[in-house]
């Protein structure tokens, strides 16, 4: 039943995507809320049948950030004018993060864990979220380096990427630290130097790159928007890569 709404998320999400290119908003944005409905009802089951919030590894992370990113693009959908083309890519996104996410659906679990650990849950609830905001952010980058002419309303396009890009990076700071605390009562010590956490401390480097570009003009501006845009898809290639280790 789970894979049954999860491919239709997949189908109302490509269809939306048609409709996005052919021009037709109306028909859009009805399909978008089926897609949201087929994708939020996966979630639904993942908890009701394991009894643990669905973000606990990629299959159910990956849902959970498709999930989140859709509800940006319909419920703040940005710069006037622009809001077609930043949903696009969107929809591109999320397709990508629902067929990749396929490759680990053997990954779902049937088991609970221990509610009394309320820093691990916000562990896992913070970092889809991160993901989910960062990914927003690239399709405002992506968009603000297709735009050909440099003016005060094609810079605002970089200037929300940079914003959502600072929310994500809030929010995966705070995945962090609630991660540390959730260590820290589970084991009795804080995080030891593994794989985890060197993927944390690469994805904070790359991170404080994007913010620390300096220049002014059309081409820095590009360089930002270049370096900010493949945040999101560093960030889920990063995910995928350590999955294999």
């Amino acid at each position: 039943m789970l894979l049954i709404f999860y491919y239709a998320a997949i189908i109302m999400y490509g269809i939306t995507f048609i409709f996005n290119v052919s021009g037709l908003k109306r028909c859009e944005m009805v399909s978008a809320v089926f897609a949201v409905i087929s994708n939020f009802i996966p979630l639904i089951l993942i908890f009701d049948n394991s009894g643990h919030f669905p973000g606990y590894n990629i299959f159910e992370s990956f849902l959970f950030s498709s999930f989140i990113l859709a509800c940006l693009a319909i419920f703040f959908p940005g710069i006037k004018g622009y809001i077609s083309k930043i949903r696009l890519w969107v929809w591109v996104e999320i397709l990508f993060l629902l067929i990749m996410a396929l490759l680990f659906s053997d990954e779902l679990e049937s088991t609970g864990f221990d509610y009394n650990y309320i820093h691990k849950i916000l562990f896992h609830v913070f970092r889809p979220l991160s993901m989910a905001t960062m990914l927003y952010a690239t399709a405002y980058f992506t968009q603000s380096i297709i735009e050909r002419e440099f003016n005060e309303r094609t810079s605002w396009l970089s200037h929300m990427g940079r914003n959502f890009l600072v929310l994500s990076t809030v929010l995966f700071l705070v995945s962090e630290y609630t991660g540390i605390i959730w260590c820290q009562q589970e084991f009795g010590d804080f995080w030891m130097w593994n794989k985890n956490f060197m993927q944390s401390t690469i994805i904070m480097s790359y991170l404080m790159l994007a913010f620390h570009i300096p220049g002014k003009g059309k081409r820095a501006e590009d360089f930002r928007s270049l370096i900010g845009g493949l945040s999101g898809v560093f960030v889920v290639t990063l995910t995928i890569a350590r999955s294999f280790f």
